[in-house]
Parts: C-alpha cells; sequence; structure tokens
C-alpha cells in the first residue's frame, strides 16, 4: 500500500491539535466519525446481582485474577521492555498513543495502565467489547483520531459479521427507550475469555455454578455447623474452579496440588494477557487500514510464553521439576 504523503500527515496531525467534536455527518464541528454505538446519559435500570458481587469469587478470586493480568503492577518493568509497536512512522505512533488513553497519553506506562484496565473488565464480565470510533477530516475524508467505546456485554450479541447492540438509549419519563444497531466486527474490539478455558460460555458456567453455591457466610447459633459449613463451600468452590486453578492457600491438599492449582492460575493469567495483546492488535490492525502502514504489536515476555509454560506446568505433573522451579513460574 502506498504510504501517506507528509502533506496529509501534516493535515492530520494539525486536526489532532483540536478536541474530538462533531457528528457522524461532515461539516459539523472539527471533523465527523462513524460511531454506531452510544455512551450511556443515565444508568441503566439492570438488576443488581448482590450474591454474586458480594461473594468472595467476585471480591477475591476474580479481584486477583485482574490484579496479576494488569501488566502496569510488578510486572512493568518486562512489559516495558517486551511489548512494543513497531514496523510504523513516528506519525502513526503519536496518533495511536494520542486517542488510546482517551487524550491522556503520558507514555507507556498509560498504556499498560489501560491494558490493566480492559484485564480487569474481562476478569470480572469473561468479555470485553468496544467499538471503534473513527475520527475524519470533513473534506478529505481521512481519518485522524478515534476514540474507543466500551460496549456492555450484557446488552451485545455476536454474530458472524457484526455485534448487535441493543440497549437503553434513553429515557422516557422514567422508562429506558432501547436502540439497535449492528456494528461491523471490522470496527471492533472483541477480547473473550481464553477459549482454552472455556471461552466466554464457560466463563458464564462458572459464574451460574458458583451462585448455586449459595453464600458461603451463613450463621448460626452452632459455630461448629458454621464451620463445616464454610470447609464444605470452599471444597466445593475448589472443585469447581480446578482447571483454572487458585490464587490462595487450599486447605487440605497436599503441597503437590496446591503448587499445580497455583500453576494453573498461573497459567490463566498468562492466557487472557495475551487475550489483551490480541485485542490491541485488532486496534493495531484497524489503524493500518486507514492510515495505510504495516504496524505490528510484538510481545516478547519470556515469562509469558505460552508453549514454554505449558511445557514446563506439564513437567511439573511428571515430577521432573523440583519446588523451586515451580514457584519461579509463579513470579510472572
Amino acid at each position: 500500500m502506498a504510504t501517506i504523503s507528509e502533506d496529509t500527515w501534516t493535515k492530520i496531525l494539525n486536526n489532532q491539535k483540536f478536541p474530538l467534536i462533531g457528528t457522524n455527518e461532515p461539516g459539523n464541528g472539527n471533523g465527523y466519525h462513524d460511531g454506531l454505538s452510544w455512551l450511556f446519559g443515565f444508568r441503566p435500570q439492570k438488576q443488581y446481582d448482590e450474591e454474586l458481587f458480594s461473594s468472595t469469587f467476585y471480591t477475591i478470586y476474580l479481584r486477583d485474577l485482574g490484579l496479576f493480568i494488569n501488566p502496569s503492577l510488578s510486572k512493568k518493568q518486562k512489559f516495558e521492555s517486551g511489548l512494543k509497536i513497531t514496523g510504523c512512522s513516528e506519525n502513526y505512533y503519536n496518533t495511536f498513543k494520542k486517542y488510546f488513553a482517551n487524550e491522556k497519553y503520558y507514555g507507556h506506562e498509560e498504556l499498560l495502565n489501560q491494558l490493566g484496565n480492559w484485564g480487569e473488565y474481562l476478569s470480572h464480565h469473561g468479555r470485553l467489547i468496544f467499538e471503534i470510533i473513527g475520527w475524519y477530516d470533513n473534506k478529505s475524508s481521512q481519518l485522524y483520531g478515534y476514540n474507543l467505546n466500551r460496549l456492555d456485554v450484557d446488552y451485545c450479541e455476536i454474530e458472524k459479521t457484526h455485534i448487535v447492540y441493543n440497549a437503553p438509549f434513553e429515557l422516557q419519563a422514567n422508562k429506558e427507550i432501547f436502540k439497535k444497531v449492528k456494528i461491523p466486527k471490522s470496527k471492533c474490539i472483541i477480547i473473550e475469555f481464553p477459549h482454552e478455558l472455556g471461552g466466554s460460555d464457560g466463563f458464564e458456567k462458572k459464574v451460574k455454578a458458583i451462585k448455586k453455591l449459595g453464600s458461603k457466610f451463613t450463621y448460626s447459633d452452632n459455630p461448629g455447623s458454621n464451620m463445616a459449613h464454610w470447609k464444605n463451600w470452599d471444597k466445593q468452590f475448589n472443585k469447581i474452579v480446578s482447571d483454572w486453578g487458585a490464587s490462595i492457600k487450599i486447605e487440605d491438599v497436599t503441597e503437590f496440588y496446591y503448587e499445580l492449582s497455583a500453576l494453573r492460575f498461573t497459567y490463566m493469567v498468562i492466557l487472557c494477557t495475551h487475550e489483551l495483546i490480541n485485542g490491541l492488535k485488532q486496534l493495531i490492525s484497524f489503524l493500518n487500514r486507514n492510515l495505510n502502514e504495516n504496524a505490528n504489536v510484538e510481545f516478547t515476555v519470556m515469562e509469558y510464553d505460552i508453549e514454554r509454560f505449558r511445557g514446563l506446568q506439564e513437567k511439573w505433573l511428571q515430577g521432573e521439576l523440583s519446588f523451586k522451579e515451580a514457584n519461579e513460574l509463579l513470579r510472572i
């Protein structure tokens, strides 16, 4: 593809000096956009799932998953050197940076912070969908900026070529008025819970199975009865998430199994992180198409190599790895 000329880039960068103000009709504001979804102007009246949101699964297990995924925390230095966008012009990279974090980009750290936000949402919902809203010059229709509008996954249905977004659009006399649009997948970022762990459907099945356990903390006048209930709840919970692993110490299991469970949890973190990187690649592909470049996302952090970790985890199962070597794998 022919690269964008310096003259065109000058016009693109000039547009970037102004805020994104306009409509989806050319001639309004300092540009127009191709947005199909919308930001909620009010809080939709969704039923609050207190049973789930107050559970230890949500407040501890999924919280830990989100924290472990977040690349801006303990593993920041690894990601600063091992996550790069290459093969593009400086103008392209600066355009990507300017809008990725809602025009609050201060450096590589903000990129990691945003990926951390993505990871937290993915860990609590099992799916993350953005519409990439492109902003175009009124006269030339050349893309110069973009927004990422995160869609509430409860209102999304994924079809073969489109996302069907059927969500509250406005309030009329306290009644929610819904609006349905089809958004082409080519202008969306779709991040799913790892397929190897059941995908988004598997995530929902886990949530339903854990909710069936009821509350862990039920109280009676009999302390022994309470303790028995808590222990049984933990036992059933650990069975449900056994293929995902555990983020905290498991009672009444061997050290070998506990280590295996910790390795499985770390493996889940690695898989989820790669899903976030794949989401970043979807955005870069969108920009490549609109800015006529061939940028690539390079992720070369050794500890996050899926095949490597999978092979070492298998060695643990075969008794070919020491506790010390296994513990080192947990420090991603």
